[in-house]
C-alpha cells in the first residue's frame, strides 16, 4: 500500500477535500483510498486492554465498541465483528483476507448482511484488535458499522453495468461514504442513521426503507442532461415501519451531499433520546409532519449553502469500463441461451442467476449464499474467480448473495464449473427459493427465534415439493428472528418475525406471518399485512400449501400480491386456519421445539446493543 492511500486520503474527507476518481480506468477497485485508521485502531486496542483492567466503565466501553462495529453476542464472551463495506465492493485481495479471517473463527465462515456488510461470529475480544489491523492493509474498516451513527451506505449491486439505470450511483455513494465517516456530526446520533443509492425505481436499492434513499434521475434543461436524485426520507422498518418520502422532485448531483448533511443535522437536533425506542428519523418525520419536516430540511441547506461553501467534496463521475486487457471473443453481443448447453443444472443457473450487463458481451453472475453464509474456502474460489473471469472485484448485494461482474459471456460455462466445485453455483438468486434471514436466536441477543433454522426449513421444501416454484421472480420470503425486521420481513411477499405463544402451560416458538410486502418500485405499497401467528414447526408446511395454491389458482400472468388481494386474506385464513394450532404435547413434544433444538423451548434474550 503507497503511503498516499496510508494517509489523509485513508477515508477520511477534510473540509474542500475532493472525492477523488473513484475507479480507474479498467473499472478495477484496486486503486480505492483505504477506509481504514492505524491510529484509531491503536486507540481501539488501548481501550480493549483499559477495559479487562477494569479501568473503563462496561458501559462506556459497550459504547466505545459499538461505535467501532463489534457487536456482543448472547453468547458471553463472544463478539461479532462487522466489516463494513461501503456499497457492496469488494476487491479480489479484500475477499482473500477476509478468507483468511474466517478460517480462524469458530465457523470457519463469513455472513453478508442485508445491510452488505460482512459478519463474523465468535470473535474473542482480545482477538479483535489484530482483525481490525489486517482488515485494514486491504483497506477495509468496521468503524461505525454499529451504534447510533450512519451505518452502511448501501447501493444497488448492479449499479454501472445495470441496463435499466439513469447513471452508475457507484461515485455517489462512495462520496457519501467518506464524507460521514468519522464525521463529528455522526459519532453520537440519537439513532442509527442509514443510506441507500439506487440507479432507478426498481427493487435493488430499496429507498423506501430508508432514513434516506437516494434514486438516480435524469432531467433535461436548455438541451443539457442533468444528473440529479429523488431523494426519500423517513422510511424505516422495526415494529413501526415507515415507508420514506419525496423531498422534491429532483435534487442536482452538485447539492446531493449538502442536503443529506442538512437531514443528518436536523435528525441530530430534532430526534429523541430520552426513549430509544421511539428515536430513529421516521418518529420526527411523524412528530413534525413530513411538509414541515421538508421545509426545514430546505431551510438548513440554504444555510449549509452558505456558511459551508466549497467545504463538500466534488465528486468525480466515472463510468465502468471493460477489465484492461480483456478482449471478448465476439464482435457481436452473444445471448446467454447461446451458452445454455451445459447440462439442466446449468441451463437452469444461467436462467435464474445471470444477467446481461448494458454493456455488450459481458454479464453479472449472482453467487447464491444459502442463509448469506461464505466458507472460508469459498471466498478464495471467489477471489479467483473475480481475477480470472471478472474485472477483479466482486458485490454484496441486499438480499445476502454476492454478485460477479464483467464476466464475458463466452465464459460462462468455465465460471460454472469452478463456482459448482464449491458449491457457489446454486440457482434461485435473489427469486423466491433464495430465502433471507438474520441471526435471530443463534448469536443475537434479541433473538427469540432461530431464524436461521426456520430458512434452512423452508429451503429443503425448494428442493423437493416447490422445486418448480423456486424460480419465480417477484416473490420473496424474509425471516427476521424478534420483531425488530433485520431480515426485513416487512417487504417480503411472503414474511415472518418471531415470538412464542403457549400452548397450554408450554411455550412454544411462533412466528407473526405478514403478506404482500414489495421490492417493487417507488410508489407501490411496500409493507407486508399481518396475516396469523403460527408455530415455527407448522411454517415449512404453510409456506408450501401457500404457493401451491397460488400456483393452482393464478390466472395467467397474475403476481403473487395480485392473487392475494383476488383470492382474499380473509379466505386465505380459513383455509390455513388449522396450522395455527397444535396437538397436545403428549401426542407430538417435537412440535413444540424450535427448529435445529434439542431442547424445551424459552425465551432467553439479553439487552440488546441495536440502541446502546
Amino acid at each position: 500500500m503507497s503511503e498516499k492511500s496510508r494517509g489523509t486520503e485513508r477515508g477520511r474527507y477534510l473540509p474542500g477535500q475532493e472525492a477523488g476518481e473513484v475507479l480507474d480506468e479498467g473499472g478495477s477497485l484496486a486503486f480505492r483510498a483505504s477506509f481504514a485508521d492505524e491510529g484509531e485502531i491503536d486507540t481501539f486496542d488501548e481501550f480493549v486492554q483499559r477495559f479487562f483492567r477494569g479501568e473503563i466503565d462496561p458501559d462506556e466501553f459497550r459504547r466505545f465498541r459499538l461505535q467501532n462495529g463489534i457487536y456482543g453476542q448472547r453468547q458471553e464472551g463472544e463478539q461479532m465483528v462487522r466489516v463494513k463495506i461501503p456499497w457492496g465492493g469488494l476487491t479480489a485481495d479484500q475477499l482473500e483476507v477476509l478468507a483468511s479471517i474466517a478460517e480462524e473463527t469458530a465457523r470457519e465462515m463469513g455472513h453478508v448482511t442485508t445491510r452488505q456488510n460482512m459478519q463474523f461470529h465468535f470473535v474473542k475480544l482480545e482477538r479483535v484488535p489484530e482483525l481490525m489491523r489486517r482488515l485494514a492493509e486491504v483497506g477495509l474498516t468496521t468503524r461505525e458499522a454499529c451504534g447510533n451513527t450512519i451505518r452502511n451506505v448501501t447501493a444497488c449491486h448492479k449499479a454501472g453495468v445495470c441496463p435499466r439505470e439513469a447513471f452508475d450511483v457507484t461515485p455517489y455513494a462512495e462520496a457519501t461514504a467518506r464524507y460521514f465517516l468519522r464525521n463529528p456530526m455522526n459519532q453520537n446520533l440519537p439513532r442509527k442513521f442509514k443510506i441507500s443509492f439506487s440507479g432507478c425505481e426498481e427493487d435493488c436499492g430499496l429507498p423506501v426503507i430508508h432514513d434516506i434513499g437516494a434514486v438516480a434521475v435524469l432531467r433535461t434543461e436548455d438541451g443539457r442532461t442533468l444528473r440529479g436524485f429523488r431523494l426519500y426520507l423517513g422510511g424505516g422498518l422495526g415494529p413501526h415501519p415507515k415507508a420514506a418520502q419525496l423531498l422534491e422532485e429532483f435534487t442536482l448531483e452538485g447539492e446531493l451531499l449538502v442536503t443529506l448533511a442538512a437531514v443528518v443535522r436536523l435528525f441530530d437536533r430534532h430526534g429523541n433520546r430520552e426513549d430509544k425506542n421511539k428515536a430513529r428519523m421516521k418518529f420526527v418525520v411523524e412528530k413534525l409532519g413530513f411538509d414541515v419536516f421538508r421545509t426545514l430540511v430546505l431551510q438548513e441547506r440554504s444555510q449549509l449553502k452558505l456558511t459551508m461553501a466549497g467545504r463538500f467534496p466534488t465528486i468525480q463521475v466515472r463510468e465502468e469500463k471493460p477489465p484492461a486487457n480483456r478482449a471478448l471473443a465476439f464482435g457481436t453481443d452473444p445471448s446467454i441461451e447461446g451458452f445454455g448447453n451445459g447440462g439442466e443444472a446449468y441451463g437452469r443457473w444461467l436462467k435464474t442467476n445471470v444477467m446481461p450487463q448494458k454493456q455488450g458481451g459481458y454479464a453479472l453472475v449472482h453467487v447464491r449464499l444459502t442463509l448469506g453464509d461464505i466458507t472460508a474456502a469459498q471466498l478464495k474460489v471467489l477471489a479467483f474467480a473475480a481475477r480470472e473471469f471478472g474485472d477483479g472485484s466482486v458485490r454484496t448485494t441486499s438480499q445476502q448473495n454476492l454478485a460477479l461482474r464483467w464476466v464475458p459471456m463466452e465464459r460462462l460455462p468455465q465460471l460454472y464449473r469452478i463456482l459448482s466445485g464449491v458449491g457457489l453455483a446454486d440457482p434461485w438468486a435473489e427469486r423466491l427459493g433464495d430465502v433471507t434471514c438474520c441471526p435471530g436466536a443463534d448469536t443475537c441477543q434479541l433473538g427469540i427465534t432461530s431464524s436461521r433454522g426456520l430458512a434452512l426449513a423452508i429451503g429443503e421444501r425448494f428442493e423437493n415439493g416447490l422445486k418448480e416454484l423456486a424460480d419465480q421472480a417477484g416473490i420473496r420470503i424474509k425471516i427476521s428472528g424478534c420483531p425488530n425486521a433485520c431480515g426485513q420481513h416487512h417487504i417480503a411477499s411472503i414474511g415472518f418475525f418471531g415470538g412464542a405463544r403457549k400452548f397450554g402451560d408450554r411455550q412454544v416458538p411462533t412466528y407473526q406471518m405478514l403478506l404482500g410486502g414489495n421490492l417493487g418500485k417507488v410508489g407501490d405499497a411496500p409493507y407486508g399485512k399481518a396475516f396469523m401467528k403460527i408455530p415455527a414447526k407448522n411454517i415449512p408446511l404453510v409456506v408450501e400449501r401457500l404457493l401451491l395454491l397460488y400456483r393452482d389458482e393464478r390466472v395467467e400472468g397474475e403476481s403473487f400480491n395480485a392473487f392475494l388481494e383476488r383470492y382474499g386474506l380473509a379466505k386465505l385464513r380459513e383455509h390455513l386456519k388449522k396450522f395455527a394450532e397444535l396437538p397436545s404435547f403428549e401426542e407430538d413434544p417435537e412440535r413444540y421445539r424450535d427448529w435445529g433444538a434439542e431442547e424445551g423451548f424459552s425465551i432467553k434474550t439479553g439487552p440488546g446493543e441495536c440502541a446502546a
